[in-house]
């Protein structure tokens, strides 16, 4: 009966029967069935994403992402002003940015607090995902061309001001360029493509 048991020590087998070669391989599909089931997750909706007031704050987080090794981080972020303007002043003797027919520019002005350990990204702020009330929805980058200085925010771009590191914190201006018909939010995710936060828009005509 020694032998036997020996020989079940020596071939991985336990007393119940079952390979310890065998568990792993168990543990390893039940990890990647995990790991479907998450990717196959619905995104949640608009409404279930916070919404960011002019003059709060609210902590959010960036994903790690091992494949480019991002590490994780996270920062309190406060809307210190919001405009919405279909022309943007550009100077004296320079003509002023005009936005697209059926469109407005939003203004935004953040302040990024890096809370976190590592620094923190700030360019998942100068991209959004814009939806309408009616269920409208379109991506939208930063208006690099855009400068809201003359509607009382900072001049500070947040595109090009250094990305803060743990302790630090920033200021800079986002502009983007949205559907002006209705009133809509204007959604930031990072690089995974989760949601942070969302800012709401109204129509401007």
């Amino acid at each position: 009966m020694a032998a036997v048991a020996g020989a079940a020590l020596l071939s991985g087998w336990d007393g119940d029967g079952t390979a310890d070669g065998a568990r792993e391989q168990s543990s390893e599909r039940g990890a990647a069935g995990q790991a479907v089931l998450a990717r196959a997750a619905p995104s949640p909706s608009p409404d279930d994403v916070r919404t960011l007031k002019l003059g709060k704050t609210l902590t959010v987080a960036i994903s790690p992402n091992d494949l480019f090794d991002i590490p994780a981080s996270s920062a309190d972020v406060t809307l210190t002003a919001l405009k919405q303007a279909d022309r943007l002043p550009q100077g004296e003797h320079l003509k002023p940015e005009v936005a697209k027919p059926g469109t407005t520019f939003v203004c935004l002005e953040f302040k990024v607090k890096n809370v976190s350990t590592e620094e923190f990204d700030t360019s998942h702020l100068s991209r959004a995902r814009w939806t309408g009330k009616d269920g409208e929805t379109t991506k939208v980058d930063q208006e690099t061309s855009g400068n809201c200085a003359a509607l009382g925010l900072v001049e500070e771009n947040l595109l090009i001001e250094p990305d803060p590191r743990p302790g630090e914190f920033v200021r800079g201006t986002t502009v983007f360029e949205v559907p002006d018909g209705q009133p809509g939010v204007l959604e930031f995710a990072d690089g995974l493509e989760h949601p942070m936060f969302k800012v709401e828009t109204t129509a401007s005509r």
